[in-house]
């Protein structure tokens, strides 16, 4: 494997694409990257140079960087939409480039210009390529929601559409019949807004067959936040590494037994050596001709994630608009963002399997974010982007630009990093794309001053392409997600344009069936490698690991214990120190009281004491007085004479 050349990225403001973004000009600001082999890719795309009724003319400009050396180039489109259109659709929102960079799509609602891409590298000299676009569009009354790659396949693209169906268009065959339909829902409240192809782990990993199974499942998010998925969704050519291939075929085989059209999908796969990589080809699709396709079968029927706690009102009133993937291990964790800028965990209890293998899957709210984002923006425009190594994802909205490190075996759930953030309501980040070595590039805009739109259609505006630097775990080489389909060179393509072929022998080539027990054998040889592995962990890596958890308990316990033993005397003493404060306060409580009586004895000695006595004085006057004229009334008649008598003779 021949080793990639550095590459400066502290050297991109000297670039022509840097200029042609930081400019005045009609552009809609949208911009991608792309980390190949051939050296980094950045897609700008600029304004539109030509519009009639129903033609448009598009101009995409491409800069390759190897190194030092770096080759511009200019996409020229020439985008003519189907049907009886008056007018030239809404400018395109977003550019996507295929898994292995062979094919390029610009969205927007109302169409999606597909387009091949030639080998890009950073030797060719500056040229001017003008090519006509496929036109995928939707159906009458209808809109696109989304679409998005294939990661097995740069010929299969996934269109969401507005009234909730999902179909898998194969390029190469038909732009209006699906290979793969979903239909919409019954009910208006479930259609979905979003969905997410569960691509492998850009690191390299996820070659097992639970990985592999997970890679072929495509997971749905309503605008209520319910979070479906279907499984096994696989494109009729897909290109893989061996190894995956053989992950791949051991998934079906043990999916066989609970779902019906996983057992006939692997009873029809057929694999074929391609320079480096397999190509792997079936005809169990709407495309094939084998048999009647239906989705009757136990397979691809909806399978609904249940929430184990009850939904709040605050949540309820949520609209949600994105979804995510931001951690497959230990356990599968989905993102989903609310357009008010709120964005939850949740944590799926079980593994994501074929349908009747299992119950509902049940799933629980690990964490709620509010990135408290700039309110006064009038574009509700809320995405997340997962980082290559699944350990957390990227929020990009009109005025933040976070990101967040999702680590199930740390302390912390979730660590929250601002990465760019505008307050201003004159400034948009319209246009966000990951590089690798841990930077991005963040393309801003300045609203039209007449509609204070983030996209600037009518007056020029300003852009300026800033490089952003994530934090270092969040730092995933880019490169590996463009592996096995980069691999493939551009005269290998044609076979994913062919159709299988429809031989109806029965009988097996020897030569068939001595490469499908070498395919036996290695399964089974990685099985044992598996089974090996997991008995040294049974025999020696859990033991000893419980028994360092059974000693950190042990003291953890002690310590507690320790921690009892000092609260219980702390109690004792409080409860003591209670009692003698109850006696202070009934002492308290008496003295005051004495004091009190004391005081009013006081008071009434000094000034009503005197007028007391002399009252007590005056009835005593009368009482003698009335004492006296009673006794005097009481003297006889008889006596008195004698008294008058006896007074004249003293006289």
């Amino acid at each position: 494997m021949s080793q990639k050349a550095a590459m400066n990225l502290s050297a991109l403001s000297s670039l022509p694409v840097w200029a042609q973004a930081s400019r005045r000009s009609n552009s809609p600001g949208v911009l991608t990257t792309a980390n190949l082999p051939g050296g980094l890719v950045t897609f700008l795309l600029g304004s539109r140079v030509a519009e009639v009724a129903s033609e448009t003319t598009e101009v995409v400009h491409l800069c390759v960087q190897n190194g030092k050396d770096f080759a511009q180039r200019k996409l020229q489109l020439d985008v003519k939409f189907p049907g009886d259109a008056q007018e030239a659709p809404a400018p395109f929102e977003e550019i996507l480039v295929a898994s292995g960079a062979r094919a390029l799509a610009l969205f927007s609602p109302s169409c999606c210009a597909v387009v091949a891409l030639s080998e890009l590298s950073a030797k060719l000299e500056t040229r001017l390529e003008k090519s006509e676009a496929l036109v995928v569009s939707p159906r009458p009354g209808q809109k696109l929601v989304k679409v998005a790659w294939h990661p097995m396949s740069d010929a299969h693209l996934g269109v969401l559409f507005s009234d909730g169906s999902w179909s898998l268009l194969n390029l190469a065959l038909s732009l209006d019949e699906p290979e793969v339909h979903f239909p919409a829902p019954l009910m208006g409240a479930e259609i979905s807004v979003d969905f997410q192809f569960l691509a492998p782990n850009e690191d390299g990993r996820g070659e097992t067959p639970e990985d592999l199974w997970l890679s072929m499942t495509v997971v749905f998010l309503a605008a209520s936040g319910r979070i479906s998925y279907r499984n096994p969704v696989l494109p009729s050519a897909a290109v893989l590494s061996r190894r995956s291939c053989e992950a791949l075929q051991l998934a079906l085989a043990q999916a066989a037994s609970s779902d019906d059209f996983a057992a006939q999908l692997a009873g029809q796969l057929q694999t074929s050596q391609v320079e480096e990589v397999l190509l792997l080809r079936h005809r169990h699709h709407l495309h094939g001709g084998a048999q009647p396709f239906s989705l009757s079968s136990t397979g691809l029927l909806e399978q609904v994630v249940e929430e184990a706690v009850s939904v709040s009102s605050e949540r309820s009133s949520s609209s949600f608009c994105s979804l995510q993937v931001c951690c497959s291990s230990p356990l599968l964790v989905i993102a989903r963002a609310a357009r008010r800028g709120n964005v939850e965990l949740l944590a799926l209890e079980a593994a994501i399997g074929p349908y009747g293998a299992q119950g509902a899957v049940a799933a629980r709210v690990l964490e709620e974010i509010d990135l408290m984002c700039n309110k006064s923006t009038p574009d509700e425009f809320v995405r997340l982007e997962s980082l290559g190594d699944r350990s957390g994802l990227i929020v990009h909205t009109r005025s933040l630009l976070a990101s967040i490190d999702v680590s199930l075996s740390a302390g912390g759930l979730a660590t929250v990093t601002t990465l760019a953030e505008t307050r201003s309501n004159d400034m948009d980040f319209a246009s966000w794309s990951r590089v690798d070595q841990g930077v991005g590039l963040l393309l801003r805009m300045e609203r039209s001053s007449k509609d204070a739109k983030p996209r600037a259609t009518v007056n020029p505006s300003k852009s300026f392409l800033t490089l952003i630097e994530l934090p270092k775990k969040a730092a995933a080489e880019k490169a590996s997600s463009y592996g096995h389909m980069s691999k493939l060179s551009p005269s290998s393509l044609h076979l994913l344009e062919q159709p299988l072929s429809s031989s109806k022998a029965t009988s097996v080539a020897p030569a068939e069936l001595a490469k499908r027990v070498a395919a036996l054998r290695s399964g089974i040889a990685s099985l044992q490698c598996r089974q090996d592995f997991l008995k040294h962990l049974a025999e020696k890596s859990f033991p000893a690991r419980a028994e360092v958890l059974k000693q950190e308990l042990q003291l953890e316990t002690s310590t507690l214990r320790r921690r009892a033993a000092d609260s219980a005397q702390r109690a004792q003493a409080l409860q003591l120190r209670q009692a003698e404060l109850v006696q202070r306060q009934a002492a308290l409580v008496k003295a005051l009281s004495a004091a009190s009586e004391a005081r009013q004895l006081e008071e009434l000695s000094g000034a009503a004491l005197p007028k007391l006595y002399a009252q007590l004085y005056e009835l005593r006057r009368a009482a003698e007085l009335l004492r006296s004229s009673q006794q005097a009334l009481a003297i006889p008649e008889v006596i008195r004479p004698k008294n008058r008598q006896l007074m004249l003779a003293q006289n």
